[in-house]
């Protein structure tokens, strides 16, 4: 069981990436937990948009569209809005979504988007591919032709799910994902927290971030061993799967939200403790 010292001395290292990334870090900060914002990934437009855009203005073709990810959002409406494709959500094109807040993201973004039959995730269900999976293959008939909004790569389990039940599938990357390359005030920053003792409390919220945190890491074999030594938090079975292979210990999972975080780390009664902000790495 963790302790309150347990809790002021760990550094959540807050991997997700791009604006959710840094509003996580900000609001544990101001709950008073320790966080550095340290990206497995920056998210970028893809190279070639032409493929894309020929694609979206057959979007009236699929009976589905599924968001991955509120990033799959933001980049598909950046893509699509410039170039009016499409002016306006295609009636006959429900939207699914691994997630409630990916699936507000689209209403509020896609033109359109609020009055066409919308898929999400029960509550209390869970969220992620599984989750919606259940849910999709419970209705009473599944979608002939699906189309999943993703980065270039990635979400392959959910997409092999729809093709073994008879669905056409199609995927469309309107984003890019590389390593991101931490600054020397971000490994310094790291650097000062394991030298002065902290416990490490990795926040990893994709399968695919546990290689990227080791391609970061390739250079800096102490704290590579200290990060693994500590906690690992993810919000999936398949991450924690992940991480275990990958040597971390003590995998424990949570939600990506500064309150699950907190009490991952720290019973409850600690975790009330962390009540004055903490400064900022």
């Amino acid at each position: 069981m963790a302790s309150e010292v347990d809790a002021r001395d760990t550094l959540v290292l807050v991997t997700r990436p791009a604006q959710a990334g840094e509003r996580l870090t900000c609001e544990l900060r101001a709950r008073g937990q320790r966080a550095l914002w340290w990206p497995a990934f920056d998210l970028l437009a893809p190279e070639q948009k032409e493929p894309l855009l020929a694609t979206l203005r057959h979007l009236a073709d699929f009976d589905l569209a599924i968001f991955v990810s509120v990033q799959a959002v933001r980049s598909l409406a950046a893509l699509a809005a410039p170039a009016a494709v499409p002016s306006q959500w295609p009636s006959q094109t429900a939207i699914a979504a691994v997630g409630p807040g990916t699936l507000a993201l689209a209403h509020s973004l896609l033109p359109g988007a609020r009055c066409v039959r919308s898929i999400g995730t029960h509550a209390g269900g869970g969220t992620g591919s599984e989750a919606l999976w259940e849910v999709l293959r419970s209705a009473p008939a599944l979608p002939r032709s699906v189309l999943i909004v993703r980065a270039e790569t990635g979400r392959e389990w959910l997409g092999e799910r729809l093709r073994e039940a008879g669905c056409q599938v199609e995927t469309i990357g309107v984003y890019r994902r590389i390593v991101h390359v931490p600054s020397s005030e971000q490994r310094a920053a790291l650097a000062a927290c394991r030298s002065g003792g902290e416990r490490a409390a990795s926040l990893v919220t994709s399968s695919e971030a546990v290689a990227a945190l080791d391609r970061q890491f390739a250079q800096a074999p102490d704290e590579k061993a200290w990060l693994r030594s500590g906690l690992a938090l993810c919000s999936h079975p398949r991450i924690a799967q992940a991480l275990r292979a990958a040597g971390y210990g003590d995998v424990r999972e949570c939600e990506a939200s500064a309150s699950a975080v907190i009490e991952a780390i720290a019973p409850r009664r600690d975790a009330e403790t962390l009540s004055r902000p903490a400064e900022a790495l």
